[in-house]
């Protein structure tokens, strides 16, 4: 471990360079407890992929668990963080993953969209990290040995010394009101058949792009417009020639502690625009809206069965239901689920009992997937799909993958979306989406 003289921001300016390389990016920038550490690494020792036509797609979670420490313990970093919570492998779960495990989830229908080259998964491993403490503003360097936090300081400098990155984007192009408007009734015919009770359906954007390492600068641009605690840049190839996923969540997918046992998800469902008035009469209306609220009761009780398929009998609670956060531009509502681990629980079961992410799909989770696919217009990618990292310990901490722009072969796309009960009304739907999308294109505006 070496101690720097760089304040956390840092992570940030050397993100926004364009020098040769591939980067990995974890950034917690709202100021909020739980977006104290970030963490950046720079040209991977290793990468696992998993292809769309890989015959048993839940073995990267095996690798993945692959020499980790016994337990969590070990040395201290920094108040809070240990070596073991250290990420050892940092990287992204498609959303599109459900559909090469339709067998092991049990879909019954076959797929509507064709899916693209991008892979399903992809995790890069670092020998060495610079850890952003924001509590104690210091930036730390860790590695497996002096050796490789050497090489790490020296791409730092590189990454210091280099052009800026910049990024072009051409006209957008939005799903239509009315074509998205229209899905939304058909899922609301669901919703009052009594076929769903709640489902998740996203709308598209998307532009043509280019520019010197594109996702860098789009990564800068979108962190200044939306702080968040599970920020992320994640890149595949040479500052991301093949995909680079720029995310700004603020919803907590999974965490667990592999010595504790202890699995949490914190989803988000319920969302109000904050304005330049009050934030306490906000929340209260949000709290007491009874669409909001019928939404976000019907997700916590889905994730609580989803935890229970891993967990101890018994051993899974709520904690502070329909909690109103604040975020840059919007409050939520969010409740806390926890569970502890059954003995024998690997990495792999809690992917499998909790993918994708119950608060993007609905209830009945299955029928919900079903008909997204039947009802939306393409494939979703790593939207709504999972990035973060693998500690040194086997445990895991994952952000849902919202707000989350891809770029792939000179495509940026993005989806905004939410959940639809019977209270539902189309147009003040269609307006979410685009409240939500705001992030986005607040960001492409900083850039030209």
């Amino acid at each position: 471990m070496k101690d720097t003289e760089h304040r956390p921001e840092a992570l940030a300016r050397w993100v926004a360079s364009a020098q040769r390389g591939t980067l990995a990016f974890l950034d917690g920038n709202d100021g909020s407890g739980r977006g104290r550490f970030s963490f950046l690494g720079v040209e991977p020792v290793e990468t696992l992929e998993v292809a769309g036509d890989a015959p048993e797609p839940l073995a990267i979670f095996d690798r993945l668990e692959d020499g980790r420490l016994l337990a969590e313990g070990g040395d201290e970093l920094a108040l809070g963080l240990t070596r073991g919570a250290l990420p050892r492998w940092i990287g992204a779960i498609s959303y599109d993953l459900a559909w090469s495990l339709r067998a092991e989830l049990g879909l019954r229908r076959a797929t509507t969209h064709a899916r693209d080259a991008r892979p399903l998964a992809f995790f890069h491993r670092f020998d060495a990290l610079a850890v952003a403490d924001r509590l104690r503003d210091r930036v730390l360097l860790v590695g497996e040995d002096e050796s490789a936090i050497a090489r790490l300081e020296a791409r730092l400098e590189g990454l210091a010394r280099a052009a800026t990155s910049h990024v072009e984007v051409g006209a957008i192009e939005a799903e239509p009101r009315e074509v998205h408007g229209a899905s939304i009734a058909l899922a609301l015919e669901l919703v009052r058949d009594g076929i769903v009770y709640q489902i998740n359906l996203a709308r598209r954007w998307s532009a043509p792009i280019e520019g010197e390492a594109p996702g860098r600068a789009l990564a800068q641009a979108m962190r200044q417009a939306s702080p968040v605690p599970l920020g992320a840049l994640l890149e595949l190839g040479d500052r991301g020639e093949r995909l680079a996923l720029v995310s700004r969540s603020m919803e907590l997918f999974l965490r667990w502690d592999r010595a504790t046992g202890l699995l949490e998800t914190r989803p988000i469902k319920g969302t109000i625009a904050r304005g330049g008035g009050d934030d306490d009469a906000l929340a209260r209306t949000l709290a007491t809206d009874r669409k909001e609220h019928a939404e976000h009761a019907m997700i916590v009780d889905l994730l609580r069965n989803d935890l229970g398929r891993v967990a101890e009998v018994g051993s899974v609670h709520v904690h502070d239901a329909f909690a109103v956060e604040p975020y840059a531009r919007l409050l939520h509502l969010v409740s806390t689920v926890r569970a502890r681990t059954a003995e024998h629980a690997s990495l792999r079961d809690v992917v499998l009992a909790t993918f994708p992410p119950g608060s993007v799909t609905g209830t009945p989770k299955l029928s919900a997937i079903e008909h997204i696919e039947a009802l939306e217009r393409s494939a979703r990618g790593f939207y709504c799909g999972a990035l973060g990292h693998v500690d040194h310990a086997g445990g895991v901490t994952l952000a849902v993958a919202i707000r989350t722009a891809q770029l792939h072969r000179g495509e940026l796309t993005y989806f905004a979306g939410g959940g639809l009960v019977d209270a539902s009304v189309i147009e003040r739907e269609l307006d979410e989406t685009e409240l939500k999308t705001r992030v986005l294109l607040d960001a492409l505006a900083r850039e030209r």
